[in-house]
C-alpha cells in the first residue's frame, strides 16, 4: 500500500464573525496517499472547499482560524508553521485550482508572465529565457495549441476552457505531490469538462502526485476517484473507496445524494430531492446533523453519532447503518 502523502485528524477551522462562530469545518478527518485521487463531495455549505483552503494555509485571519486538529504533509505539520515557511511549501509541494479561472487569474498579465511568476518563487535564480521555456513546454503539456502565441496573451483573449488549463499549468509548474482541485470543471460545458479531467489523470500519472477533488458531481467522482469522503454539515458522514461507495453505501445522506440523481431511463415531472436545507454553521442542530433531514431520525440521533468503521476501509457516523444498508440493497435489488 502505497504512504500517506496528506492526512487530517480532527481538523477544526471556525470564522469568528458579528451573528456568532460559524463552525465551517468542526472535526473533520481523512488522508490521501501517493497517487490517488480522492474525492469529497457534498452539498454547497458542507466545508468542502474551507477544509482545502486550511489545507493550503489561505483561511484569511480575522475572521477566520484552525482552532484545533492536525495537518501533515509527508509528516510535516502545517498548522504550526510560520506564513513564510507555508509560502515556501504553497505551489512547490501541494498547489490549487480554483473553480472560476477568470477571477484568479490577473487580468492585467499574460499568462506567461503568471506561470513563471510562480515557478519564479520557488526557482528565484532561475535564468529568464529557461522560465519562459518552461513554461511554454507546460502550455503544450496542458494541451494548449500554439503555446509560443498564448504564453503572450492575457486572460481575456482566452476560453473558459483554456483558462483553465493555464490554470493547470501554473499549479503544476513546480511538480507538486499534492493538487487540489476545487470544482475545476464547474464553469465548463460537458465537452470541456471531460477534456479537463483527462487532462489531470494524465497530468497525474506523468508526474506521480495525488489529487484532492472537491465536487458535488457524482458522475465525476464515478469516473475519476479511487477513494471519496462525503461530508455534510462540516463534518465526515461516509468514507471509503468509490465501488464500495456506489454499490453499498450505509449513511441516509449519502444514499439521498444518490436517489437525487437524474434517470434519463424514467419519465419524471420532477426531480427527486433532499428534504430541507444544510443547516447554517451559524446553528447546527444537536446530535446528528442530518437528523432533520432523515427518514431514519429517532430519539438515538439526539446525540452525535460517532465515525465508526464497519468494514475495512468504509467509516460511517449514523446510529442506523444496518437498515440503511439493508433498505438500499433492497431497493437495489428491487
Amino acid at each position: 500500500m502505497s504512504e500517506v502523502i496528506l492526512e487530517l485528524d480532527g481538523l477544526r477551522t471556525y470564522f469568528y464573525t458579528d451573528i456568532g462562530i460559524a463552525k465551517s469545518v468542526d472535526g473533520v478527518s481523512y488522508n490521501i496517499r501517493t497517487g490517488e485521487t480522492l474525492g469529497v463531495v457534498g452539498e454547497s455549505g458542507c466545508g468542502k472547499s474551507v477544509t482545502a483552503l486550511s489545507i493550503m494555509g489561505l483561511i484569511p485571519q480575522p475572521p477566520g482560524k484552525i482552532v484545533e486538529g492536525s495537518i501533515k504533509l509527508g509528516g510535516l505539520e502545517l498548522t504550526t508553521l510560520e506564513p513564510d515557511q507555508l509560502r515556501s511549501i504553497r505551489g512547490k509541494r501541494i498547489s490549487m485550482i480554483f473553480q472560476e479561472p477568470l477571477t484568479s487569474l490577473n487580468p492585467v498579465y499574460t499568462a506567461g508572465a503568471q506561470i513563471i511568476e510562480a515557478l519564479a518563487v520557488h526557482e528565484p535564480n532561475i535564468d529568464p529565457s529557461e522560465a519562459r521555456r518552461r513554461a511554454i513546454d507546460m502550455l503544450r503539456k496542458v494541451g494548449i495549441p500554439s503555446p509560443e502565441k498564448r504564453v503572450d496573451e492575457y486572460p481575456h483573449q482566452m476560453s473558459g476552457g483554456m483558462l483553465q488549463r493555464v490554470m493547470i499549468a501554473m499549479s503544476l509548474i513546480c511538480g507538486p505531490d499534492l493538487l487540489i482541485a476545487d470544482e475545476p470543471t464547474t464553469a465548463l460545458d460537458v465537452t470541456i469538462q471531460a477534456q479537463i479531467l483527462d487532462l489531470l489523470r494524465r497530468m497525474q500519472e506523468d508526474l506521480g502526485m495525488s489529487i484532492l477533488l472537491i465536487t458535488h458531481d457524482l458522475g465525476v467522482v464515478a469516473e475519476t476517484c479511487d477513494r471519496v469522503v462525503v461530508m455534510y454539515a462540516g463534518k465526515v458522514a461516509e468514507q471509503t473507496d468509490v465501488h464500495r461507495l456506489f454499490e453499498r453505501p450505509a449513511h441516509p445522506y449519502t444514499v439521498a445524494l444518490f436517489q437525487s440523481l437524474p434517470d434519463v431511463s424514467v419519465a419524471a415531472d420532477r426531480l427527486p430531492t433532499i428534504p430541507g436545507m444544510v443547516p447554517s454553521a451559524y446553528e447546527f442542530p444537536s446530535g446528528c446533523r442530518f437528523r432533520d433531514r432523515c427518514a431514519y431520525a429517532n430519539e438515538a440521533c439526539l446525540s452525535e453519532p460517532p465515525l465508526v468503521e464497519i468494514e475495512s476501509g468504509h467509516q460511517v457516523a449514523c446510529h442506523h447503518i444496518d437498515r440503511v444498508r439493508a433498505d438500499h440493497a433492497g431497493g437495489a435489488n428491487g
